[in-house]
């Protein structure tokens, strides 16, 4: 039988609701999102790739569980 390995770490990475600087509209990002972001309703970028976490434009509201 194979050896229990103890606790599962919890993730780094979480979905964040970020507020639009130009038109006040909350969105749901991924911290660590792959594309550019752009906002549903007047289409400005909220978040670009940066080979890690994104580089978010907008404010975080709050993190999601």
């Amino acid at each position: 039988m194979a050896k229990a390995r103890g606790v599962v770490p919890k993730p780094r990475s979480k979905f964040l609701k970020v507020k639009c600087p130009d038109c006040s509209n909350m969105q749901i990002l991924f911290n660590k999102a792959a594309i550019e972001v752009k906002c549903q309703v007047c289409g400005a970028t909220l978040a670009r790739p940066r080979g890690g976490k994104a580089e978010l434009r907008g404010e975080i509201v709050e993190p999601l569980k």
